[in-house]
């Protein structure tokens, strides 16, 4: 082992850490739960995009050549 031959202040890196505290299992697991999923669509949310015709057109940086040709 190569770790035998660090100094303490590395050594310590390689420490194990204390173990995790035990805490007790929940009641039921939740794929095991009789409750309902409460999943919705995207449809309530319809109103909050824009209009596709009301989108500006993308605009894009300078080129490399429009770059030379402005210096």
């Amino acid at each position: 082992k190569m770790t035998q031959y660090l100094p303490p202040n590395l050594l310590a890196l390689f420490a194990p850490r204390d173990p995790l505290p035990f805490a007790p299992p929940l009641d039921k697991p939740s794929w095991l739960k009789k409750t309902p999923w409460l999943y919705s669509g995207v449809g309530s949310f319809l109103h909050v995009f824009e209009d596709p015709k009301d989108t500006p057109d993308p605009t894009f940086g300078e080129t490399r050549e429009e770059k030379i040709e402005r210096k």
